[in-house]
């Protein structure tokens, strides 16, 4: 394990000073000064008793201590963690962590709990990619679209890329050579992936489509993760060629899966769609595949889109105006009608029987049925184009969209049928759609990354390739 300094919201940790008399109980507080306008006499003796009236914080009954330092910001807990063992041992405990995640989502300062992430950093090194999720880039109460680099940055060599987000932690890459980091983005604790059959001495194969699935406890404790990748063919063919790595393991293991039909996958589909813990990665003609990590024997199987859609669009413009995703536990599709003559603007469907792969639509509207309270906005709704982003990750009500004449981002209430401006401008970006961003909840609290087994060494011939092995990096 690689020792670093520790990160900004963590690293300022503040030193528990004790009494010059060493018989005073070190865990016992002073009671404040109490000012009143009252006589000379009595503020003597209000003074001279707030330096006499102590309290034992060992008798403080522990259910109290826990909603007060549950209401208190996550750098002051972490500082708490030096009054004492004992409340080292209360915070560090995953009992804690649920409370305070029951008491922070009723809480007022909750409210925007997640960004629209652009999936590209331009950064020389993946330490550089940690420090752009400092609290202070996203802790603003306004909603956002997080492009972690700038225009000039982009002009770097190195390329990292998000990959996809699960339960407080983050799976990225290194584009060119393709290296995979899992993160926690709170302590910035890291771990380097093992490099997969794309090293291969006799072949080197593409491979692409990477998603990313943790798994929690009772106590929403992250104690495994899975990282996907699909190997993209040139032509279409019966099977799905993937590789799959688990943390419990430390290894990547391929599988080579029949299909009912021939299958071309879409390259510019983004990353999976992940819903009941299996992977769904779009394809031509069918909509999607999906594999499911957990099952045995492993298989795929296809699933539809519905039926209804814009078959045409979405062959020309390969699916930019539609979103399918999850959402609260449901599996939507959402699309946008490209031609700003057609009858329909917005259409959505959701998956009713997972099983039978059955849509049911949810809602057709039309453009005269749209309105806004922002004027400009407003002024602009029979004619302008919008392009889907993301589902509300927390409101089965909002979805985001990019309007792309007036440059913004706007919310759509799909029970009022309204538009709001929700960030403008969204910088430089032309290419901004579904494809390129993420939703990125905001983390409340750390998230240890597990640490996959080391695979044992193999000796091999010379000249084979060496596989890279797990590496552990901190920066508590």
């Amino acid at each position: 394990m690689e020792d670093d300094n520790p990160p900004n919201h963590l690293h300022n940790q503040t030193q528990i000073t004790h009494p010059k008399n060493k018989k005073q109980n070190t865990q016992s507080q002073t009671l404040s000064q109490i000012t009143n306008p009252i006589s000379n006499t009595s503020v003597l003796g209000l003074v001279l008793l707030a330096h006499t009236f102590t309290y034992d914080l060992t008798n403080f009954p522990e259910s109290l201590l826990l909603e007060i330092i549950s209401r208190l910001p996550l750098k002051s807990i972490f500082k708490f963690k030096c009054v004492c063992k004992h409340w080292l041992t209360l915070i560090s405990q995953p009992s804690f962590s649920k409370f305070y995640f029951n008491v922070t989502a009723n809480s007022a300062s909750s409210s925007v709990q997640f960004r629209i992430l652009y999936r590209y950093i331009y950064v020389s090194k993946f330490k550089d990619v940690l420090d752009r999720f400092r609290p202070e880039v996203y802790n603003s109460h306004k909603f956002s679209v997080l492009f972690l680099s700038s225009f000039e940055e982009q002009q770097q060599s190195d390329q990292f890329k998000v990959l996809g987000v699960s339960n407080g932690l983050i799976l990225c890459c290194l584009l060119g050579p393709l290296v995979y980091y899992v993160c926690d983005p709170v302590t910035r604790q890291w771990v380097t992936l093992p490099r997969g059959r794309d090293m291969s001495a006799s072949t080197h194969p593409i491979f692409f489509g990477e998603g990313f699935v943790s798994r929690v406890d009772e106590n929403n404790v992250v104690v495994g993760y899975t990282v996907v990748r699909v190997e993209l063919l040139s032509l279409r063919t019966n099977y799905l060629s993937l590789e799959a790595f688990s943390s419990e393991t430390g290894k990547w293991v391929d599988y080579k899966l029949p299909c009912e039909s021939p299958i071309a996958l879409m390259k510019r589909g983004g990353g999976p769609v992940c819903f009941n813990g299996n992977f769904h990665w779009f394809v031509y003609d069918h909509g999607m595949v999906a594999f499911d990590p957990n099952k045995e024997p492993k298989s795929c199987r296809l699933i539809q889109f519905p039926e209804d859609r814009e078959v045409e669009t979405e062959y020309k413009h390969d699916g930019l105006y539609r979103l399918c995703d999850e959402c609260q536990g449901k599996l939507r599709f959402f699309e946008v009608a490209y031609d700003v003559c057609s009858f329909y603007c917005f259409s959505m469907w959701d998956m009713k029987d997972y099983e039978k792969g059955e849509w049911c639509s949810e809602f057709k509207v039309t453009r005269s049925d749209l309105s806004s309270s922002d004027p400009e906005l407003n002024g602009w709704l029979m004619k302008a184009k919008f392009l889907p982003l993301s589902f509300h990750p927390f409101d089965l009500d909002i979805v985001y969209l990019r309007c792309v004449e007036l440059a913004c981002v706007v919310s759509y209430s799909i029970r009022n049928k309204t538009l709001d401006v929700v960030a403008k401008p969204i910088g430089v970006v032309d290419d901004l759609s579904w494809r390129v961003v993420i939703p990125f909840v905001i983390p409340k609290w750390p998230t240890p990354v597990p640490i996959p087994p080391v695979p044992k060494k193999v000796v091999k011939p010379r000249g084979a390739h060496r596989l890279r092995s797990c590496r552990i990096h901190t920066r508590f």
